[in-house]
């Protein structure tokens, strides 16, 4: 009989099935992207609702023990954050002090709504994705009304698009290589628009993944995330060079040469605010400041002696770099740091955890098969943001997603719905 090279038909029930699953999928996205919608802050979005409403099924879920740490480190934190803004007199909706509970609403209701499966964690991370796409474009915030394409990209939709880019090239038929290929090629382009933070994420998890797929396991892993390290502390090195001559446009040429006048140590990454961060803590170690805005100018006069110790020029203007408006929560600039700093001991606990479970997750990038890219890119962002970055639109969910995501992978044996 001649083979004319028909696919086979499927049955009426898998039929069914496909269409189920894609319907399945579609709604994931769909409730993911509600997070466009803006309801306080970056803390409580349409998201947060969904969340709310999804909570009581998280009561119907058996956890094991090491799926409620994220959660009771967020408690703690939150509770933390109460006693601090009481004791300091600062409002309990200050922003920063809302998210360890915006933060556990997001990680019950996203349990619930994903079972813990890295395919839907990775679905809903595109969703809220396109969230964060349809926030910056249709609502945003000052600086991306206020500085064209290029501010867009830097301080509202670079991470987002990169994203929805791995989620497509993963669920298309392209070969894997494509992955690490567009990484490289957003990466290069960040450059190209001053945007240096999300550029070496996207260089590096290109080149784990290039790596990967070059050497495979002939080489040890600990070897290579050793060359890896090194690729990063080269690029620290050179790309300012590059920087400088031009190579890379003169936005980021006039950037690299400020910042090489003001003497910054590599490790600060370009951020002026960690002498501070870290003289605050010294001075409340245990329950913090509530706001960045009650440091005194004590504070800030031993932050400068720090912050000279540690290579600083003496003329440089700290004023203008620490001294922000009032109410704005960005002044520390980590999420780490300024969660110690603010909110006490008890609420860096959650943070700590969230770096580790990064860190895990970059580690262990193998375990979660086609979705190494998402997953690798998602984690190395998190780790930048959690030591140099303030809490933007959306970060508190997709910190949730890598919360999930890690302890859906390291600790084996699917959850059982009673």
């Amino acid at each position: 009989m001649t083979d004319v090279g028909l696919e086979p038909v499927r049955t009426l029930a898998e039929t069914q099935r496909a269409h189920r699953a894609f319907l399945a999928k579609a709604a994931l996205v769909a409730v993911g992207a509600s997070s466009a919608l803006q309801i306080a802050n970056y803390t409580a979005t349409a998201l947060s609702v969904v969340c709310l409403l999804l909570a009581p099924g998280f009561l119907l879920m058996k956890h094991r023990g090491v799926d409620l740490v994220p959660l009771v480190l967020a408690v703690l934190g939150w509770i933390s954050f109460l006693a601090s803004c009481m004791v300091n007199d600062v409002s309990v909706l200050w922003p920063n002090a809302l998210l360890p509970a915006a933060f556990a609403l997001y990680f019950v209701g996203l349990t619930v709504l994903t079972g813990r499966a890295v395919e839907s964690i990775a679905t809903v991370l595109a969703g809220i994705a396109i969230g964060t796409v349809g926030f910056f474009l249709f609502e945003g915030i000052e600086l991306t009304h206020t500085g064209g394409f290029l501010y867009l990209w830097k301080f509202g939709i670079a991470h987002a698009v990169t994203i929805l880019v791995l989620f497509g090239l993963t669920k298309s038929r392209l070969p894997q290589l494509a992955q690490p290929v567009a990484l490289a090629l957003l990466g290069l382009g960040s450059l190209g628009l001053n945007f240096r933070s999300h550029a070496l994420v996207c260089l590096v998890a290109s080149i784990i993944l290039f790596t990967d797929r070059a050497v495979g396991s002939r080489i040890g892993r600990g070897w290579r995330f050793v060359a890896i390290i090194v690729f990063g502390l080269v690029f620290a090195h050179v790309m300012p060079i590059a920087a400088r001559a031009g190579l890379f446009g003169p936005v980021l040429q006039e950037k690299t040469i400020g910042q090489d006048a003001k003497n910054l140590p590599i490790l600060l990454a370009g951020r002026t605010e960690p002498p501070m961060a870290i003289t605050a803590i010294i001075e409340r170690p245990f329950l913090g400041w509530g706001s960045a805005m009650n440091l005194t100018p004590d504070v800030y006069a031993r932050a400068e002696h720090l912050a000279v110790r540690m290579g600083f020029a003496p003329t440089s203007p700290f004023d203008v770099y620490w001294r922000l408006p009032a109410h704005d929560y960005a002044a520390i600039h980590s999420i780490l740091l300024g969660s110690w700093a603010e909110g006490g001991v008890l609420a860096a606990l959650m943070p700590a955890w969230l770096l580790v479970a990064c860190i895990g997750i970059v580690w262990n990038y193998r375990r979660f098969g086609k979705w190494a890219p998402l997953a690798i890119t998602v984690a190395l962002q998190g780790i930048w943001d959690l030591f140099y970055s303030p809490c933007t639109y959306n970060m508190i969910a997709e910190y949730a997603c890598m919360a999930l995501l890690f302890c859906a992978v390291h600790f084996r044996g699917p959850p059982i719905r009673r």
